[in-house]
């Protein structure tokens, strides 16, 4: 019986790491273990963060944890370690701070893979580092590539405060290189995939592929039918946001069912600055900020929320925040405020989890309530099971067979999932 190809995949982040960046390989790992790939995983060795730990996240395949040779910045508070600091972030500007983890993990997958049939490598980033990592090991050991991206690198119009023009050149001349190199790319969102082949139309359009990041679903309890109608959002506001406009929808749409309170919850700091705008509009009787907690209580919270919010910044507009999918696992509505251009409209549009609107249309916001929480028919959510991770990672198949050739048939038994680790 013929087995399907190694996946050797290099994540910087991966499970027990609470990060968002651990989230996609460590679900899309447990998929391609159940789906009969012989999965190793390189990662760093921080698999404990400052953040704590998710022990929700699923360790899957056999997991390799390398650490970088030195840190950077380096430690110390003295005027030496303070020059030098600077100094390293402006020379590793293009490709980040954690370039030198990319030596490490070569030498542990290259390590690794002598023991191993042939098979693929996935890189997933940010950060960059993953990617030269992956590029070096593929060339090494003449396997196809697949380079995999939650955010973009030099393929997007970064602000000045983001990235320099002159980091930004030297990033596009590297990145230009491995994609050169990569036998498929597989992209968040079509806005990333847009601005990608924008920026490297040499890299053919069929070898591109959009896969989101997807949720585990389970049973949404409804929330109650009397009482006070709670929006709950998780995470921070910053930036350029701002929930004055729905705050001031949010005090319209009180006036006009008075039945109900209506009430906003943030899970997560709200900057001095916002509080100042929300207390300037006389609006903070309709809001409340609590502080982080567990996701294991987090997530019991948005599942007795009558609407989840998210809001998108017009820095990020190629982004859906990883917060969307944890909304669609809490099976209740989803509110998102975000540019016109964003790839969150795209989204709750074709997943029917939800309405995106434009963050200052306090009109629009206002009617996207209105048909969310008093409309008699609830939301259809008729297509957001393609987003579960089991179907995404059906999706990535398609990647893989097209990187490496098709992926020759297992028998109709389900393979067992083998967790291992190795330091």
């Amino acid at each position: 019986m013929n087995q399907r190809p190694t996946l050797l995949i290099v994540s910087y982040h991966f499970a027990p790491s609470p990060l968002v960046g651990a989230k996609r390989f460590s679900f899309l790992t447990r998929e391609f273990a159940r789906l009969g790939f012989n999965v190793h995983v390189i990662t760093s060795g921080k698999g404990e963060s400052p953040h704590g730990r998710d022990s929700s996240l699923p360790v899957c395949g056999t997991v390799h944890r390398v650490d970088a040779p030195f840190e950077v910045p380096l430690k110390g508070g003295g005027l030496i370690h303070r020059i030098a600091g600077a100094l390293m972030r402006r020379i590793l500007a293009p490709v980040g701070m954690d370039y030198f983890w990319a030596r490490a993990a070569t030498r542990k997958a290259l390590e690794v893979a002598a023991k191993l049939p042939r098979g693929v490598v996935i890189a997933t980033s940010p950060p960059h580092a993953a990617l030269i990592a992956g590029a070096r090991v593929a060339r090494r050991l003449k396997w196809p590539l697949i380079l995999d991206y939650r955010d973009p690198w030099s393929a997007y119009d970064w602000p000045e405060w983001h990235r320099g023009w002159i980091s930004q050149w030297f990033a596009r001349r590297i990145e230009g290189a491995l994609v050169r190199r990569s036998a498929a790319r597989v992209l968040n969102t079509p806005s990333m995939r847009d601005w990608f082949e924008e920026s490297f139309p040499h890299a053919a359009s069929a070898m591109n592929f959009v896969i989101p990041n997807g949720f585990n679903a389970g049973p949404a309890p409804a929330p109650l039918a009397g009482g006070p109608i709670e929006i709950v959002h998780a995470g921070e506001i910053y930036g350029s946001r701002s929930l004055v406009p729905l705050l001031r929808a949010v005090e319209r749409l009180s006036q006009r069912h008075r039945e109900r309170t209506i009430h906003v919850t943030s899970y997560g700091p709200l900057p001095d600055t916002e509080w100042q705008r929300i207390r300037g509009a006389g609006l903070e009787s309709f809001i409340e900020e609590r502080p982080r907690i567990p996701f294991a209580e987090l997530f019991a919270e948005l599942q007795r929320a009558h609407v989840l919010l998210a809001v998108v910044s017009e820095h990020m507009t190629y982004s859906v925040p990883y917060k969307i999918y944890d909304y669609m696992a809490a099976g209740r509505p989803i509110l998102g405020l975000a540019p016109r251009d964003a790839a969150l409209h795209e989204l709750l549009a074709d997943s029917d989890a939800g309405h995106c609107v434009e963050p200052a249309d306090i009109d629009g916001i206002g009617q996207a309530l209105e048909k969310i929480l008093f409309s008699a028919a609830p939301p259809a959510r008729t297509r957001i099971d393609h987003f579960r991770w089991p179907n995404l990672a059906q999706d990535y198949l398609n990647a893989i067979d097209a990187a490496s050739g098709p992926s020759r048939a297992l028998s109709e038994s389900r393979t067992h999932l083998v967790t291992r680790t190795d330091s």
